[in-house]
């Protein structure tokens, strides 16, 4: 029975291999997507998140899986360090994930950016000790392969690249396992992934959408695919779905309860008969924000510096390049240099606006223009 409920789990989940559970496919768009790869450790705010997965719920002793992480940028955004702990429980066999991540964040001009990332991790496999009063089979090579914890360390790299509308990345992981030629040396298998996520601001910036797509490459026969869109309103509300190949649906929604509390709901459906046999998997996640900037605040604050670049004259007025940067201070800048001009006419504010009569209004003296005699002739 044990061995049949391990086939159905693969054939509905291409994640999953007989001997221990890959990395889930958690929600990217509300988990902190460092796990997959190391270089997207502080890339633009920090997070502490916690999630939980329940996966096929009409199959008993299903996968469940458990993870918590922390991240954050530091030395103003130069670089980025994360930290996670999963764990998953698969019937009689549970795995645990450890890692940690390091990256680097290289500015390339005022809106690119190339991150390098490494990745440090360590796995445990060993059988569940929740489980273990169902076992009746004591002989099972599987239990005396797992009877006691079997584990070991493992690193992985990550590139990635950033603009105002693309995000980007690739990375290879598990690379110390990749070298092993010896099948049992490998408790799981070396994978790879690339992304691409854009962001495309909305309503002068203040909506965000995000086209997704998504490959990870698990070994030479599991391989998968998601497409995805998100939508984020207001900085306040975010909905979405992706779909993966062999049919998968994924629907996520998100709520901001406050500034930085997260609450996010993702549910995955397996199309077709399938999904009323193995039933539908859910996630919950609470992720807490800090060191955010908004990404309407971001798009305002660009698109007002690429303005007051374009119109010099709000930066440059005045002795010393300094200017008014609002009509009141821009007139008092006037002012002060009214008296360096070559036409203090034309420049002095105060003249032009009437508050005081100008010269030109003033009576012709009836004299002025004639010529004074000598005083022999008066």
């Amino acid at each position: 029975m044990r061995k049949l409920l391990l086939l159905l789990l693969a054939f509905a989940s291409p994640a999953l291999v007989v001997e221990g559970q890959d990395i889930p496919l958690f929600s990217q768009k509300l988990t902190n997507a460092f796990i997959y790869n190391p270089a997207m450790a502080g890339h633009s705010f920090g997070s502490a998140t916690a999630s939980y997965r329940s996966n096929y719920a009409n199959v008993a002793g299903a996968p469940e899986n458990k993870f918590i992480s922390i991240q954050s940028p530091f030395l103003d955004g130069r670089f980025g360090a994360g930290a996670s702990l999963f764990q998953e429980d698969v019937n009689v066999m549970r795995n645990s994930y450890v890692s940690a991540a390091f990256a680097y964040h290289l500015p390339l001009g005022r809106f690119n950016r190339l991150s390098m990332g490494l990745g440090a991790e360590y796995n445990s496999l060993q059988l569940n000790p929740n489980m273990l009063s169902t076992l009746t089979d004591a002989s099972d090579e599987v239990i005396q392969r797992y009877s006691s914890t079997t584990g070991k360390p493992d690193f992985s790299f990550g590139l990635m690249f950033e603009n105002q509308f693309v995000l980007a990345g690739v990375s290879a992981n598990r690379l110390s396992t990749a070298w092993f030629q010896d099948e049992n040396l490998r408790s799981l298998s070396n994978y790879y992934t690339v992304f691409v996520q854009g962001k495309l601001p909305l309503r002068g910036g203040q909506d965000v959408l995000e086209p997704y797509f998504a490959f990870r490459k698990f070994s030479e026969t599991n391989k998968t695919i998601d497409l995805g869109l998100f939508y984020t309103f207001n900085s306040k509300i975010i909905v979405g779905g992706a779909m993966r190949n062999g049919s998968v649906l994924n629907a996520t929604a998100g709520f901001y309860v406050t500034k930085n509390l997260l609450l996010g709901y993702s549910r995955e459906m397996i199309l077709g008969d399938m999904n009323g046999f193995v039933g539908s998997s859910s996630e919950f996640t609470l992720r807490l924000d800090f060191n955010k900037k908004e990404p309407k605040g971001k798009f305002n604050s660009d698109y007002k510096s690429a303005l007051s670049y374009r119109r010099k004259t709000l930066n440059t007025s005045g002795v010393g390049g300094k200017g008014g940067r609002s009509p009141k201070q821009l007139a008092k800048a006037q002012k002060r240099v009214a008296a360096y001009s070559p036409n203090k006419r034309y420049q002095n504010t105060a003249k032009l606006s009437g508050g005081r009569k100008s010269s030109m209004n003033k009576p012709k003296s009836k004299f002025k223009n004639k010529r004074r005699r000598p005083k022999h002739f008066r």
